[in-house]
């Protein structure tokens, strides 16, 4: 799949299905210091993801301070050909200040796809696809 670099960030997109509804989601952030995905929660609205009573909230710490969000499982995340499913996934608000990404795609996502990234093809794809 191919990476594109923006504002001297590493970002790509993804195809994310939640209860049978899809929906492609651009400027997510290939972020290897971040130890989970994290997607914006007002991009997916449209799709029925929002917090529900029961849902897991969880507390994260970055260099921005520390931000709240939500987990959801969802029926599958598409990556170019990589098909990963039944993924938790923490949804919540980004910083006012940063409106331009969609979200990150973390070590949870990069490990669990094998992934590689190869920044002089700037492609990303599974470790068994060469």
């Amino acid at each position: 799949m191919q990476i594109d670099l923006v504002d001297n960030l590493l970002q790509t997109s993804m195809v994310l299905t939640y209860r049978g509804r899809s929906l492609i989601i651009d400027n997510l952030v290939i972020d290897t210091g971040a130890a989970h995905s994290f997607i914006s929660s007002d991009i997916v609205s449209d799709i029925g993801i929002k917090f529900e009573n029961g849902d897991r909230l969880v507390r994260s710490f970055g260099i921005g301070g520390d931000e709240y969000s939500f987990i959801k499982q969802v029926d599958q995340i598409q990556l170019g050909d990589i098909v990963l499913n039944d993924v938790k996934l923490d949804f919540g608000v980004f910083n006012e200040d940063i409106n331009y990404i969609n979200g990150l795609i973390g070590l949870d996502i990069l490990k669990s796809g094998n992934m590689i990234i190869d920044l002089h093809q700037m492609q990303m794809y599974p470790a068994n696809s060469k």
